[in-house]
């Protein structure tokens, strides 16, 4: 949550990049926003952005370490299988109970780019969650559900598996498990992570974000199929259309990974010398 107060500003520009059909920029989108909201209409949707660390990112972590837990017991390093298991579960699980918090990340960081009369006009991450449960059902807090899962155990993959290896690598080389570590590895991982999630993050952003005005002037989720998603992206725009944000994702992922890596393992440090 700390690492995301820093990050929401890039976090929102990424996904304003991500839902653009058009060749839109980083600067142009920065003046946009700006020029409309004032620079605090660079933190629009941060309580649930905050709601999605709670969540989301919380039982990734939760239920990583624990699988890793209970299968290294012998003290021997973890094989490729384990820690693939690990990754698949935990991502699985992040994905499912973070999905709603991601569904209004989205939305809400997406709401400046529509016209006035589309907007959905959330207040906040709880106002949000409730319009979309009285207007759409329960069944809109499963909307992107697949691309969000399968987002979520490459983060996982690339994130934890990548960081974990880099840092035991480093550690066998003589390094001391210090901050300098934690920062290089987890510097490392926000490189790999990005690369890996950019196609399944530009998807989900699509897919949460896609709105169809009905003649009556609701607004109602069109929810396309994920493939069609995919083969409209590709048609429409290229190959390149699926790492769009890119940079902004990096320059998001990389300080955030950073901060939360180096929390977590002081963290860990601290519950490990008290309880253990």
């Amino acid at each position: 949550m700390t690492a995301a107060c820093f990050t929401h500003p890039i976090d929102l520009i990424k996904v304003h990049l991500q839902t653009s059909t058009g060749r839109a920029r980083v600067w142009a989108t920065v003046r946009g926003i700006v020029s409309e909201a004032g620079v605090l209409g660079l933190y629009n949707g941060l309580s649930a952005a905050l709601l999605r660390q709670g969540t989301y990112t919380m039982a990734r972590f939760a239920v990583y370490d624990t699988v890793k837990a209970r299968l290294h017991t012998d003290g021997t390093p973890l094989k490729s299988t384990d820690l693939a298991a690990a990754t698949l579960l935990s991502g699985i699980v992040g994905g499912a109970v973070g999905n709603p918090a991601e569904i209004l990340n989205v939305r809400m960081q997406n709401d400046q780019a529509l016209p006035p009369s589309m907007r959905r006009n959330y207040r906040n991450a709880v106002h949000g969650l409730y319009l979309m449960v009285r207007t759409e059902g329960m069944r809109s807090l499963c909307i992107g559900l697949g691309p969000s899962l399968v987002r979520a155990t490459l983060a996982t993959a690339s994130q934890f598996v990548s960081y974990d290896m880099l840092k035991a690598r480093m550690l066998r080389y003589g390094y001391e498990d210090s901050v300098g570590v934690h920062f290089a590895a987890s510097f490392a991982a926000g490189l790999v992570a990005t690369t890996v999630c950019s196609p399944a993050d530009v998807v989900k952003s699509r897919v949460m974000a896609a709105i169809k005005l009905q003649d009556t002037g609701t607004h109602l989720v069109r929810v396309p199929h994920v493939w069609e998603t995919v083969w409209t992206v590709y048609r429409a725009e290229g190959v390149r259309a699926f790492f769009k944000g890119w940079v902004p994702s990096y320059v998001r992922l990389c300080p955030q990974l950073v901060i939360t890596f180096i929390i977590y393992e002081k963290l860990r440090k601290s519950y490990y010398a008290h309880y253990q």
